[in-house]
């Protein structure tokens, strides 16, 4: 008797400490899933909402390795409400497609592009931009041009491209889109005058041809679009905007003078909306491999 006695308030102590260890645990496992279930009703409007980027097709496996690094950084903010779309030229095989996706948790959605690049071998580049292959003339007529049609089911968009390693998160960037056209990461210059050559006075007589006088001309830059969010249903209200978009796919001026989406979309953003409808936004982080360069690091 004089043995268990001892022993007893010990075991009580025992008893009420893993009442307690039970009980914290029971509140910590409700609290996380209350926390989780919170933010996806915050994101339950996210549905048509899209994170996209154009790729090209490969014939081993081994050449996907930057698309899927970008994949793996977009695992960290996840959102199950939210599209990840992979636009491409209709050569990613689908056993490349499967291996591709077997490779990240996030479910990705394969889309083939190729009816936009039909490119007319009647048009001549200029030789100042000789350095440049159709492929990369190809990319910057389809993120001005022709993306538009992949994603009309779609309110807002975000492009990362797959040499982009993001890293803060994403979801921010579609809240604060409900109330910008755009939003990017970083604004610069394109590179050159032989890049842009002529692009400003196309602009300038464009407006001049639709009744605007007293122009501004300014040297072509621009919002850097390896990494930028649109708002495509406020950016659809601006019919100015696509006659513009028009003429300039009209001329072959992307093809024939390797005009780049970047500065393309810098005469856009500053000639058809207000300062304040775009938004430079420093707390976009990510590394552009290609570049070697970290943005807003």
């Amino acid at each position: 008797m004089s043995y268990n006695n001892a022993y007893l308030p010990k075991i009580c102590i025992i008893f009420i400490i893993s009442i307690f260890a039970i009980l914290g645990l029971v509140a910590f496992i409700l609290h996380f899933t209350q926390n989780k279930s919170c933010n996806y009703e915050k994101y339950k409007n996210y549905d048509k909402n899209a994170i996209v980027v154009l790729t090209r097709g490969y014939k081993t496996k081994n050449k996907y390795k930057k698309l899927l690094t970008r994949n793996k950084h977009l695992e960290k903010y996840f959102n199950r409400n939210i599209s990840y779309i992979i636009f491409h030229e209709g050569n990613i095989a689908t056993e490349h497609q499967k291996y591709i996706q077997n490779k990240t948790k996030i479910p990705l959605q394969f889309i083939n592009v190729k009816d936009s690049f039909n490119f007319d071998n009647t048009i001549k580049f200029d030789p100042d931009t000789r350095d440049f292959n159709l492929g990369y003339r190809n990319m910057c007529n389809f993120w001005f041009s022709e993306f538009w049609k992949y994603v009309d089911g779609y309110d807002k968009i975000l492009r990362i491209d797959e040499d982009c390693n993001y890293m803060s998160d994403y979801n921010i960037i579609f809240e604060q889109l409900d109330n910008k056209v755009s939003i990017y990461g970083h604004y610069q210059n394109d590179g050159g005058n032989h890049c842009t050559k002529g692009l400003n006075k196309f602009t300038q007589n464009f407006l001049k041809m639709s009744g605007f006088d007293n122009i501004k001309s300014r040297t072509p830059s621009g919002p850097y679009t390896n990494v930028i969010g649109f708002n495509v249903n406020k950016l659809k209200t601006n019919d100015l905007l696509f006659e513009y978009i028009k003429a300039v796919k009209e001329s072959n001026n992307i093809y024939i003078y390797r005009w780049g989406d970047l500065p393309l979309w810098g005469e856009a953003l500053y000639y058809f909306f207000k300062t304040d409808d775009h938004l430079l936004l420093n707390t976009i982080k990510y590394f552009h491999e290609s570049h070697g360069r970290m943005i807003n690091g």
